[in-house]
C-alpha cells in the first residue's frame, strides 16, 4: 500500500517543493554537530503532510461539551479535574474523560530524572534562556508564515505583545520547574490549559471564515503544534550553544526528553514526538524543508516583537537609550543565529557592530562554562543563581504587565 493511500489528505499550498530546500550547509552541519545525516526520507515527508491536516480531536471535543453546559460551566469541570482529578467530577461528561484518561496516563518511557535535569540545564543558563527562547525560538516559529496566521488573526502579539511574551514566558517556566510536570503541579496543568486554549483559538478561526485551510492546513494543526516543541528544546539549545554554552549529549538528551513530554500533555501525536535529539533535528529537517515562505505577517510579528523593549520604554528618555541598545543586540543575535535573509523578513534592523559585539562574548562564555564543568559545586551554584534570578525576573513582569497566566481567557479574532 502506497503512503498516498494509507494517509489521504489534501496538500495544503503553502507546501514548497522540498527538493528546492536541499540546503547542503544544514546537511552538513548535522554532520558535524550530531555524527548523522538528519535529511528525511521521501516517504517520511510524505506521511507528515497528513499532520498538517489535523487538530486536537480529546482537547477539540472537550470544548465542544462547553456548548452543552452554562457559560462557564464547562471551564468549572476542566478546573476541577485538573486540581482534584477527575474522580471529583460527578457524571464527568465523555469528553473530559477521554482527555483526562490521555494525560493522566503515564507514558512507558516517561524518566523524571531526566525531566529535572533538564529543568537545571535550562535554569543555568539565566537570562540568555530568555534570550534564545525569545529571539530564536519565537523569532524561528514566525518565519513560517502559515503557522503563525493564528497569531495574526487574534491579535495576540502585534496589538499586546508584551504581555503575550509574559504569558508565554510563565508557561515555559511552569514547565521548566524540578518537578514541575508531576500531575498536581503548576507545568502539567498550564500545558492542559495551554492545549485548551488552542483548541478554542482553532474552534473559532474554524468558524471565522477567514481561515484558509486549503491554503494553510488546519489552524493549529499537528505539524505546527510539534514545530513548537522543537523551538523550546533543539532551537533553544542551538541559540545557547552559540552564545557559548556547552551542553553534554545526556543534558541536550534530557532537554529533548523534558519537551516530549510536554508535548504529550500539549497534544503532539506521539508518533512524531522526537524521542531524542537526532528525531529532534530530523524534525527540525522536515520543518525546514515542508513549509513555505516568510510574509507580510511575518515582518509584522518580528517587528512587534523587536519593538517590545521601547514600546516598555515608554516616554522616559534614559529607558528609551537602554531599550534602543538591548533592540540591536537581541536583533544582532537573531541575525547571527538564522542568517540576514531570515533578519531581513522579519524586519530587523541590521549591523554588523552588534553582530561583533554578541560574538565577544562567546568566548566569555565558553570559558565559564569550561570553569562551571571543572569546578566542584560550581554547577549547582550556577543553577541556583539562574533559577533565583530567572524567577524574580517572570514575577515582575506579570506583575508589570497584568498577564492572564491562567491560560483560559481566549481573546477575540482581530478585524
Amino acid at each position: 500500500m502506497t503512503v498516498a493511500a494509507r494517509f489521504p489528505h489534501s496538500r495544503p499550498t503553502r507546501l514548497p517543493d522540498p527538493a528546492s530546500r536541499n540546503n547542503w550547509k544544514v546537511r552538513a552541519l548535522s554532520r558535524l554537530l550530531y555524527s548523522a545525516d538528519i535529511m528525511p526520507e521521501p516517504a517520511q515527508l510524505e506521511s507528515y503532510v497528513h499532520y498538517l491536516n489535523l487538530g486536537d480531536p480529546l482537547a477539540d471535543a472537550v470544548i465542544a461539551m462547553y456548548q452543552e453546559f452554562p457559560a462557564g460551566q464547562g471551564r468549572k469541570l476542566v478546573e476541577q479535574a485538573l486540581e482534584h482529578g477527575l474522580a471529583s467530577v460527578p457524571d464527568a461528561p465523555p469528553a473530559l474523560t477521554a482527555l483526562f484518561r490521555q494525560v493522566e496516563e503515564v507514558p512507558v518511557w516517561l524518566d523524571r530524572g531526566k525531566m529535572n535535569l533538564a529543568c537545571d540545564v535550562t535554569r543555568r543558563t539565566g537570562w540568555f534562556a530568555e534570550l534564545s527562547l525569545r529571539n530564536v525560538s519565537l523569532m524561528g516559529g514566525y518565519l513560517v508564515a502559515a503557522a503563525a496566521k493564528p497569531l495574526v488573526f487574534t491579535g495576540q502579539l502585534d496589538r499586546m505583545a508584551p504581555r503575550r511574551l509574559v504569558e508565554t514566558g510563565k508557561f515555559w517556566t511552569d514547565v521548566t520547574t524540578r518537578d514541575g510536570m508531576q500531575r498536581f503541579n503548576e507545568g502539567f496543568k498550564s500545558a492542559v490549559r495551554v492545549r485548551l486554549m488552542h483548541a478554542q483559538v482553532r474552534l473559532m478561526l474554524n468558524k471565522s471564515g477567514r481561515w484558509d485551510e486549503a491554503a494553510w492546513g488546519h489552524p493549529i494543526n499537528q505539524s505546527d503544534s510539534m514545530a513548537t516543541i522543537l523551538e523550546f528544546s533543539s532551537v533553544f539549545l542551538v541559540g545557547l550553544r552559540i552564545m557559548g554554552f556547552r551542553f553534554s549529549q545526556e543534558e541536550r538528551e534530557a532537554v529533548m526528553h523534558l519537551w516530549r513530554y510536554a508535548g504529550y500533555l500539549l497534544g503532539v501525536d506521539e508518533r512524531i514526538l522526537p524521542a531524542n535529539e537526532a528525531d529532534s533535528m530530523r524534525a527540525l529537517m522536515m520543518q525546514y524543508l515542508l513549509h513555505g515562505e516568510p510574509d507580510e505577517d511575518t515582518r509584522a510579528l518580528g517587528k512587534a516583537l523587536t519593538g517590545v523593549p521601547l514600546q516598555q520604554a515608554g516616554d522616559v528618555a534614559w529607558k528609551k537609550v537602554i531599550a534602543r541598545i538591548e533592540t540591536n543586540y537581541r536583533s544582532a543575535f537573531t541575525r547571527l543565529v538564522m542568517g540576514d535573509g531570515s533578519g531581513d523578513a522579519l524586519g530587523l534592523p541590521r549591523s554588523l557592530g552588534w553582530k561583533a559585539a554578541v560574538l565577544s562574548t562567546t568566548p566569555l562564555i565558553y570559558s565559564l562554562e569550561t570553569l562551571r564543568r571543572r569546578l566542584p559545586g560550581a554547577n549547582r551554584l550556577a543553577v541556583g543563581f539562574g533559577r533565583l534570578l530567572h524567577e524574580k525576573g517572570v514575577a515582575i513582569a506579570i506583575k508589570t504587565e497584568k498577564a492572564d497566566t491562567t491560560f483560559t481567557a481566549v481573546k477575540a479574532l482581530a478585524r
